[in-house]
């Protein structure tokens, strides 16, 4: 992800321009509530809990097209308080990957290669260990 010369100028001063906005007492909250809004309207908030740890927190994935866009904590959760650690945040990033492996691979003993298998075959293979 390159990005220009002319881009990296354009967005030094547009943010030199809101800094200096923000020191003359122009409240830019309702810009800043604005421009949130934008990325999560008209998705529908997917309650779901984040696998990595004990505490289980919270997740609110927003969903528009069955694709996910955004993933927050619970302000409502009375463990987070709406906040999430590294892994729970990172969420989005880990599910969007292109190296993320979505169908089971199965290593036989001693064998140095992975093979693709269905999941019927894998689900039976973990029912009978």
């Amino acid at each position: 992800m390159g990005i220009s010369r002319r881009t990296f100028l354009k967005a030094t001063g547009a943010g030199a321009v809101g800094l200096a906005l923000g020191q003359l007492g122009i409240d830019l909250a309702p810009a800043q509530a604005y421009a949130a809004g934008l990325k999560t309207a008209g998705c529908k908030e997917v309650i779901s809990i984040c696998p990595f740890c004990s505490c289980c927190c919270n997740t609110i994935f927003s969903v528009k097209g069955g694709k996910i866009i955004s993933v927050e904590g619970d302000p409502d959760y009375p463990v987070s308080g709406g906040g999430l650690c590294a892994k729970g945040a990172a969420l989005l990033s880990m599910h969007v990957n292109k190296h993320r492996v979505t169908k089971p691979l199965y290593r036989a003993p001693g064998s140095a290669k992975w093979v693709e298998k269905d999941w019927a075959w894998t689900i039976n293979r973990i029912a009978r260990r």
